[in-house]
């Protein structure tokens, strides 16, 4: 029995073996043939539980800190394919079960979940693959691993689930009674929001100072500034109508080698920086084109491709002619550039480099949403460019003098585009000068100029913190550890944001993330202890070293429960009281939040973003309510109560969100059941 992680992937691999006939149990279905049952679960189906579960009903301090035996339990609303699975999997037939959830941590829990839940106790094996096209199916199922090879990938990603689970609920509890607010509290969580309250104390501390540049009308800049205009004004003055002398000339070769192939946080950070895309928009985009065979495996932190995989880049960049024939060309006449930059093992942890496969000349844009669209097309520029040739430019280095002062430019002119060819380059002046020669100069231009304060977040420049969190580390033996580590994984990074924007502690305003006053009052609360990136960093080493085999999980759970206990001792933690910022929902086009105005509710991200929905329907005879259109966005579906229908007939219904790429509205469904009223005689 092979167990896959969602319907897409199920069906796909079920055609890979030969199981081709349809076995259907209700709603509830299976594939068999040719020796093999294929099914799958539906994301997680199985857990550790929440405080309910182990008899914490009420939220009392006297219970904290919870520190249950954790046992496993079913998800509400998955209990027919729980028991669908358990049959299947204790089949008499069923010799041996085969996981193929994705490949990573958090698919080797999905499946270990269910396997113990049900108590199989049957032997098993893993389909590692990074890619669902029909041949690494059929190369997987070939190279199949036995399963105990992951038991330390488990490990790593039991511990952390058990992790957040202790520091998250009780931390969350503890803060959400101590303020008579309702608080999210996160071991990765806390980190980042501290990152983004740092940087907003360095910007409303910054003073802009103002200072003034001097320029030749050749774009030569003063080698001084000036703290006021008049003196600038005054070397303005003398140098105007005068010859320049050509005191220095330096010219050299450079290139400027091509990106990187894509991970998956460099993706979301291109995503972001050219679309304005959410990281968990990218994330759903790619996670959808993979199970459409278009791209290989996303939860990726390597920009690297493995040895194994140069025939195939050939056969891959072939399928892409009809992307741009005439580029495709070119490219594979003067030959593919893999270089160590682009094929490097030793550069590859779990999964390589985020690539198109040899299915993606099949790529259809009517078959796409717009995320996808958008983002199969940054992938596949970013494969092109890195089997491209490097920009090759002539550097020269000019220094003027005149009237006693030194003027600079530099210049670049382009001896080979290589991958830039491709690229929005600005063309600029070409000057040529030598050394002793005069340039008369016509006019020398005073600028106005004030020193920048640091930039606000967007998510671009987040992530890229999150994933190089080693450079705001002084710690020499840390910053190694968690070099090319980062805070969170690839895989998380974007729930980490998205968190903390529902939690209220951060806000979207157009591409910038900003810090709340909720969001500020509840940091400066924090214990450090909770809240360093140091910290927070060494237990993301701690989990890859339990992967990685390196030690065991107690260690690491028992830092975490020391921390929890004592935050929770510290009787001097208190939130100074704050708004907490409401919110109807977040947009489903940008992730900004959804705001209601006086006849629709709409994307606050209103110059980037379209989204609204009218209040007033005709169909339901009245306007919707700011909590209906809540439930909707959060769900896609929700019950309208007390409607009228154009007959003055009441009814409810269940309508869903109907999101067509250009527009939104509201679908009916199905007639509600409504609840008959007992009557005083009954």
């Amino acid at each position: 029995m092979i167990l896959c992680e969602k319907p897409s992937v199920a069906l796909a691999t079920a055609y890979c073996v030969g199981a081709t006939d349809k076995v259907s149990d209700g709603k509830r279905f299976y594939w068999q043939g040719n020796g093999y049952i294929v099914t799958n679960a539906l994301g997680h189906l199985v857990g550790i539980g929440v405080p309910e579960d182990y008899g914490y009903k009420k939220w009392s301090l006297a219970d904290l800190p919870m520190i249950p035996d954790f046992k496993l339990f079913a998800l509400n609303g998955y209990g027919s394919q729980i028991k669908m699975l358990k049959e299947l999997m204790n089949r008499d037939d069923v010799t041996e079960i085969i996981n193929a959830c994705d490949a990573g941590r958090e698919g080797e829990c999905i499946f270990r979940y269910i396997y113990d839940f049900v108590g199989c106790k049957k032997p098993v094996k893993r389909l590692w693959i990074s890619s669902l096209t029909d041949d690494a199916i059929r190369e997987g199922m070939n190279n199949l691993l036995d399963s105990s090879e992951l038991d330390n990938m488990f490990a790593a990603g039991f511990a952390r689930a058990k992790s957040d689970w202790l520091f998250g609920i009780n931390l969350s509890r503890y803060f959400s009674l101590i303020s008579g607010q309702h608080h999210k509290s996160g071991r990765v969580k806390n980190a980042v929001l501290n990152i983004i309250a740092e940087r907003e104390a360095q910007i409303a501390a910054f003073e802009k100072k103002p200072y003034f540049k001097v320029v030749l009308d050749n774009g030569a800049e003063c080698a001084r500034t000036f703290d006021s205009r008049e003196e600038a004004e005054a070397v303005a003055g003398k140098c105007n109508g005068k010859n320049a002398v050509v005191s220095f000339v330096v010219a050299e070769e450079k290139k400027e080698n091509r990106p990187l192939l894509h991970s998956l946080t460099s993706l979301q950070r291109e995503a972001n920086e050219v679309y304005g895309m959410t990281a968990a928009t990218t994330l759903k985009a790619a996670q959808s084109l993979y199970e459409k065979k278009l791209l290989t495996y996303p939860r990726t932190d390597s920009n690297c491709i493995s040895e194994d995989m140069k025939p195939l880049v050939t056969s891959i960049v072939k399928c892409l002619s009809g992307y741009d024939k005439a580029r495709i060309d070119k490219l594979l006449a003067q030959g593919l550039n893999l270089d160590k930059r682009v094929v490097n093992n030793s550069k590859i942890t779990d999964h390589h480099a985020i690539v198109p496969t040899n299915l993606i000349g099949r790529l259809k844009d009517t078959e796409l949403s717009e995320p996808e669209k958008k983002v199969v097309g940054l992938v596949i520029e970013r494969f092109l460019s890195a089997l491209d040739k490097p920009y090759t430019y002539l550097e020269t280095r000019y220094e003027f003098e005149v009237e006693g002062e030194i003027f600079k430019l530099t210049t670049k002119k382009p001896i080979e585009l290589g991958w830039r060819q491709y690229t929005n380059m600005k063309d600029e002046p070409v000057y040529q000068y030598a050394e002793g020669e005069t340039v008369f100069i016509g006019n020398a231009e005073v600028r106005d100029c004030e020193t920048k304060p640091p930039a606000h977040f967007t998510e671009a420049s987040l992530l890229a913190v999150m994933e190089n969190i080693d450079r705001r580390i002084d710690d020499k033996e840390l910053k190694s550890y968690v070099k090319e580590r980062g805070l969170g994984t690839p895989a998380t990074r974007a729930q980490i944001i998205e968190g903390l924007i529902s939690a209220k502690y951060i806000e979207r305003k157009k591409k910038l993330l900003l810090i709340t006053d909720f969001g500020r009052k509840y940091n400066s609360a924090l214990p450090e202890n909770i809240k360093s990136a140091e910290l927070t960093a060494h237990w993301e080493q701690m989990l890859a070293d339990i992967e990685q085999g390196k030690c065991g999980e107690e260690d690491f759970m028992n830092e975490i429960i020391k921390n929890v206990n004592d935050v929770i001792a510290n009787d001097e933690v208190a939130i100074e009281p704050a708004e907490q910022p409401a919110e109807i929902g977040k947009c489903p086009w940008c992730g900004s939040p959804i705001k209601e105005g006086p006849k629709a509710f709409y994307c606050s991200n209103g110059e980037d973003c379209d989204f609204f929905i009218y209040k007033h329907d005709k169909r339901i005879g009245r306007n919707y309510k700011a909590s209906e259109i809540s439930e909707l966005l959060a769900n896609g579906k929700v019950t309208l109560r007390n409607c009228t229908s154009s007959k003055g007939n009441k009814y409810a219904a269940v309508f869903e969100l109907d999101d067509s790429g250009d527009y939104v509205n509201l679908k009916f469904v199905e007639y509600a059941k409504t609840r008959r009223r007992k009557s005083k005689e009954e």
